[in-house]
Order: structure tokens, then C-alpha cells, then sequence
């Protein structure tokens, strides 16, 4: 499904309306937090390796997961976020819901061969471009890849971003597959009826039952495949991006990514 989402109202500066969300999360007796992790829990770091939790993020996260129900939702490999993360008794899911852990135990929607021999067909075609192209990172994923270029010269970017598009852009049209293009990074995956947004559908589900309490959803997120996320919650919760963004359907913004920290301090100080 290609994002599509159109704003209908500006965002607002979510601490100046602090007092709002209060009162949201205040009558549906408690919140229910939701966090991507790149950009969010982690700073957008030059390199996939290099991006980490702070040990203040990870104190404060597990703070609130003693408080209320707590899940990670990332395009990483459920692997790969378990073992940055190392917090436990969250909910994880993966690879843009692929993959998700689930009361300690692993599992994984299956994807049918025929996408993932399209998908492996891209990888080759895309491999080549790694010593043409010094900078360019290839993350090779279970279910996906993804070709970074933030580090790439930027004499070298307008080619680089042209060729990948026409090298990816048949193969997306042929076998029906996803391709995302955000924050430097492409990303191609397989266009199954999936997404953002329905991982946050089953967080809510998932913790709910757990819980036996229906909380205010709480989303933060920062980039395009989080826009899926932000729409699912635009009538019963509160999506936050971190950055202001007059395209994003995020009803709220934080300035930047310290500013997560502050709201989770925020949420600890709350009654629940």
C-alpha cells in the first residue's frame, strides 16, 4: 500500500498543548506508549550500526514499561532491535510487522517465495552499486534490504538516487513490492496488506487483552512508513512526530529527538 495520507490540519507543538494530552490520556484511564526506534528512541545515526539507545532513553523506557504497556515498532529485524534495545517485558515488532516477539517467543508472517526470489533478484542488481558508489550502505534484512546514502559524497548523490530508482523501480511495477525512499535511505520490501499502522492495530490489541484495560494509544514516530501509524490513531489517539512536518497526518510534534526523553519523564510524572 503506498502512503497516501493527506493532512487536514496543521500540527501542534505537542509541550505548548501539554495540558490537552493530559486530558486525553486522563479519561481513557491511562496510556498505552508506542515507539519506533531510529529517530525516536535512537537519533538518526550516520550508519544503521552506529544508532543506539542512550542509557537515559533505556532508564526511562523502563521506567514506563513498569508503569503501563510499552511496544517497539521498527523496520529492523526483530533480532537486530532485541539485542539494541535489551530492555525487557516489551512488546517488539519487527521488519514493518513481519516479525514480532509475543510473550517471549518468536514470530513472522510468511511472505511467499515468489517475493522474496523478487527481492533477492534486487539485492543482486543493487549489490554493484556499493564500489561505484563510496558512502552507500547496504543493509541486507530477512525480509527486505535497504541502500543508506547519508554518509556518500554529495557530488555523487543525484546519480546515485537515479540509478537506484531505475534499477528498482521495474522490479516494484513486475512483482507488486513496496519501495520507500525517506531520510536518505531506500528501502524495498513486500508489498503485503501490512504496514505501520496494523502493527499498531495489534499492539493495542495484544496489550489490551494483556492488560485487560483499553489505554489512550500514544504513537511517536519520524518518518514516511510512520505516516501509516499516525493515520490508524487520528481519531482515538495521539500520534506524535518528532519534527514538524506540514505534510505528516501526526496531530502533534516534538522540536527534535531530545525531546523524547522530556516526554517521557513527562509520562512517568503522571497518575496511572
Amino acid at each position: 500500500m503506498k502512503i497516501e495520507h493527506r493532512m487536514e490540519q496543521p500540527m501542534r507543538n505537542l509541550f505548548e498543548n501539554i495540558t490537552e494530552i493530559k486530558s486525553q490520556i486522563e479519561q481513557a484511564g491511562g496510556a498505552t506508549l508506542l515507539l519506533d526506534f531510529d529517530g525516536v528512541l535512537s537519533a538518526i545515526a550516520p550508519t544503521p550500526d552506529e544508532a543506539f539507545i542512550s542509557e537515559e532513553n533505556k532508564a526511562l523506557l523502563k521506567a514506563c514499561a513498569e508503569r503501563f504497556p510499552v511496544a517497539v515498532i521498527t523496520g529492523r529485524e526483530l533480532s537486530e532491535i532485541k539485542k539494541k534495545m535489551k530492555v525487557e517485558n516489551l512488546l517488539y515488532i519487527a521488519s514493518h510487522g513481519l516479525e514480532w516477539e509475543e510473550d517471549g517467543k518468536d514470530h513472522a508472517k510468511t511472505v511467499p517465495k515468489e517475493t522474496m526470489e523478487a527481492i533477492n533478484l534486487a539485492k543482486e542488481k543493487i549489490k554493484p552499486l556499493l564500489p561505484r558508489y563510496p558512502g552507500m550502505i547496504f543493509e541486507d534484512k530477512s525480509f527486505m534490504f535497504a541502500a543508506h546514502y547519508r554518509i556518500m559524497d554529495p557530488a555523487l548523490i543525484d546519480a546515485f538516487v537515479k540509478e537506484v530508482n531505475s534499477i528498482l523501480e521495474p522490479i516494484v511495477k513486475q512483482y507488486n513490492l513496496r519501495l520507500d525512499h525517506n531520510l536518505m535511505t531506500f528501502e524495498l520490501r513486500p508489498e503485503i496488506d501490512w504496514d505501520k499502522g496494523d502493527s499498531v492495530k495489534f499492539a493495542e490489541e495484544h496489550l489490551s487483552k494483556k492488560t485487560g484495560k483499553k489505554f489512550m494509544p500514544i504513537y511517536i514516530g519520524d518518518g514516511l512508513t510512520d505516516e501509516d501509524a499516525f493515520a490508524v490513531l487520528k481519531e482515538k489517539g495521539i500520534s506524535i512526530r518528532v519534527g514538524e512536518d506540514r505534510k505528516s497526518v501526526a496531530k502533534w510534534y516534538m522540536k527534535d529527538q531530545k525531546e523524547v526523553a522530556l516526554f517521557l519523564k513527562w509520562l512517568l510524572s503522571l497518575k496511572q
